[in-house]
């Protein structure tokens, strides 16, 4: 163990604690003072993140240990949190010898973030450390890459003269208060790109005292997706509003921000670094820097960030309620999984119980008690039927049913007409469905059941048997032969001629049909006959058209002029409709009575209007934006000032939309006070 060692000073780089030790050792050559501290004369030093600590801390004593020395003074407590568990615990190995696979596991390597080619300090920083400690120390918080200002002087960071590159392979470099700039002199920078780079430095400069194990990338993804969740980010469960976040995500900083810290983001472009973060975080390490950026768009800070609760899905976390009120577990919390389905971009969850009841849901989640809210029950189960039938057989009034279950009147009329059997509805029924066979030889039993529902939901409870005799279903008459006397070759030959009546029906009731269209009706059909019957599919279906070339003589160009005028025209009486309206290309086409130009490929024929369509025309948010700016005009004549939760209540914008058009709003007040 070492006679002594240079401690390090507050948020001091481990480096610079040991450049501080071979200065006081006096030591002559930097490979004594390796020799001492890790046992061997050939180690690089790494600046900022160390090497071989296992035997550094058996030297230096029962005071120190790889952990602490890891999360104490190195900058890893900046990439930490964004990292998987599986690779922090592979930096944690790293260190203990000699540290050769940490920048390739926080993806340093690959990342486009430029890595500082030398030592940095704060003016002011320096100079307090002189006063305190009599010398000044390299701070870990001032060798962040893509920070470039002090989080706690909001100055811009200094190079240190001194290039480590040209110093010493082995060497290590201490501050010289004579090689250093003290004075608070800055160099000019847009003001617009100081506020965001000092927020981003206070953002750093707090993951440095967090504890190394208090998130991972893996917590910090389900965070962003109740960022997500709760802006309207997501079009399904899964898939984001692309085009809207980045184009919103880019104005949220200043023109040219993102090109200089190398994190452009394009609207076009695919798998790029903010997607990859939002959507696929294990294909590949995002620096921390980009991380910083997302939470500055979402108005975040470190703390906050910590407090908010992971993303659970868009019903919540289970178990979720049992909403059956004929169960005597009646609203416990019995259901351990939910189905989610999604339809037209709507997310439908399916909620199953072990009694039977199933019901869906409309999602996503917005409250609580959207938890004890159902949209439609799928099945009722045994418990359901039985206090239904013992309500029905008491003679309570139809009003109580409902309540008492929980379900619509109109679904108790419906199972008590259900429920009623007689001689005379069997043989009305019956009738019904052998008419209906007989106007529709061909047809389904699926087809017979959506069409004929009720007289099919009678028969299926109350005469089954003969349902079964007289339209058996599909899969009985043609996959599973249920007398065994029935060969494979017979049920083959049912389903081609069964297969053969829907194409010729279809046919015979419309001579002019294509075979396009057959195949989009009929694809079973069509592609079983197309596969095994195909000399009578040749023979029967419709010939293959020959595509025909239609001659344009349409005089494109004319157009494009007479609609772009038309346009041009038009346009300043929209702008200044005393009620404001959106500009889009549909509103041009009911305007003009034009009703391709709400078409896009139609419009693209036409250069010059759709230029023009592409300058003019709004986005939601655009157009947001342009009438909250005529009320902020006529506030600002009639009382001189802007409150902005009147101004969104007159403009009638939900407070998320609100939050994300306020900086254009208070840039055009700003500009509008200044021209006064």
């Amino acid at each position: 163990m070492l006679p002594f060692f240079t401690d390090p000073y507050p948020d001091e780089l481990i480096y610079s604690a040991i450049s501080r030790y071979h200065f006081y050792s006096s030591n002559i050559s930097f490979v004594e003072t390796l020799e001492e501290l890790f046992q061997s004369r050939s180690i690089v030093p790494s600046i900022e993140f160390g090497s071989h600590f296992s035997i550094l801390v058996q030297n230096l004593g029962s005071n120190y240990s790889v952990e602490s020395l890891l999360a104490n003074n190195t900058i890893y407590p900046y990439f930490a949190p964004f990292t998987t568990v599986e690779r922090q615990k592979k930096v944690f190995e790293d260190v203990h010898t000699n540290g050769q696979g940490i920048h390739g596991r926080l993806g340093i390597s690959g990342g486009k973030i430029p890595r500082k080619q030398g030592l940095y300090y704060c003016s002011m920083c320096a100079d307090n450390d002189i006063k305190i400690y009599d010398e000044p120390y390299i701070h870990r918080e001032h060798q962040l890459q893509g920070i470039d200002y002090c989080p706690h002087h909001e100055l811009m960071l200094k190079k240190y003269p001194v290039d480590y590159k040209e110093f010493s392979r082995h060497g290590y470099i201490r501050f010289d208060e004579r090689l250093m700039d003290l004075s608070s002199l800055q160099e000019t920078e847009s003001s617009e790109f100081k506020v965001v780079q000092v927020k981003l430095a206070k953002m750093a400069y707090r993951l440095l005292q967090m504890p190394i194990n208090q998130l991972s990338v893996e917590k910090v993804f389900l965070k962003y997706r109740t960022l997500l969740r709760e802006n309207n980010w997501l079009m399904t469960n899964t898939r984001l509003k692309r085009e809207e976040l980045f184009r919103a995500f880019k104005s949220k900083f200043p023109q040219g921000f993102l090109e200089k810290h190398e994190s452009l983001v394009t609207i076009e472009g695919q798998n790029q670094w903010l997607q990859i973060m939002l959507t696929n975080y294990l294909r590949s390490s995002v620096h921390p820097f980009r991380h910083l950026l997302l939470l500055y768009f979402f108005d975040q800070d470190i703390d906050s960030f910590l407090e908010l609760k992971g993303d659970e899905g868009p019903f919540g976390s289970g178990p979720w309620p049992c909403l059956n009120k004929a169960a005597k577990h009646y609203k416990t919390l019995v259901i351990s999984e939910v189905e989610i389905k999604t339809r037209d971009k709507v997310l439908i969850g399916k909620f199953s119980c072990s009694c039977g009841f199933e019901y869906t849901r409309i999602g996503p989640d917005k409250t609580e008690e959207d938890k004890w809210r159902k949209s439609r029950i799928l099945a009722y189960g045994k418990s359901w039927e039985k206090k239904f039938e013992k309500l029905v057989a008491l003679n309570v009034s139809r009003e109580k049913i409902a309540l008492e279950l929980d379900v619509s009147l109109k679904t108790i009329y419906n199972r008590i007409a259900i429920k009623v059997k007689s001689p005379e509805l069997t043989e009305k029924y019956r009738e019904e469905l052998l008419e209906w066979r007989e106007k529709f030889p061909n047809a389904n039993r699926k087809q017979f059941q959506t069409e004929l529902k009720k007289t099919f939901t009678y028969l299926y409870n109350h005469d089954r048997e003969w349902l079964d005799a007289n339209f058996p279903s599909k899969r009985d008459t043609l996959h599973t032969p249920n007398n065994p006397n029935v060969t494979l070759k017979n049920n083959t030959e049912n389903r081609i001629e069964y297969y053969r009546s829907l194409l010729s029906d279809a046919i015979k009731e419309c001579p002019d049909v294509t075979r396009t269209q057959l195949r989009l009706k009929f694809q079973r059909a069509y592609k079983y006959l197309s596969e095994n019957d195909k000399e009578w599919f040749d023979a029967n279906l419709p010939q293959t058209r020959q595509a025909t070339t239609i001659t344009n003589a349409t005089d494109w160009e004319l157009r494009d002029q007479e609609y772009y005028q038309k346009i041009k025209e038009v346009y300043p009486e929209l702008i200044a409709l005393e009620k404001p309206v959106r500009i889009t290309g549909t509103l041009f086409s009911k305007r003009l009575n034009i009703f391709n130009l709400a078409i896009k490929s139609y419009v693209e024929k036409l250069p010059q209007t759709n230029k023009l369509l592409n300058e003019i025309t709004e986005t939601v948010q655009e157009f947001q934006i342009r009438r909250c700016c005529i009320v902020i005009d006529r506030m600002l004549e009639e009382d001189n000032a802007v409150r902005f939760e009147k101004l969104r209540e007159s403009c009638a914008i939900e407070s998320k939309n609100f939050k994300k058009i306020k900086p254009y709003l208070e840039e055009y007040i700003s500009k509008r006070q200044k021209n006064v």
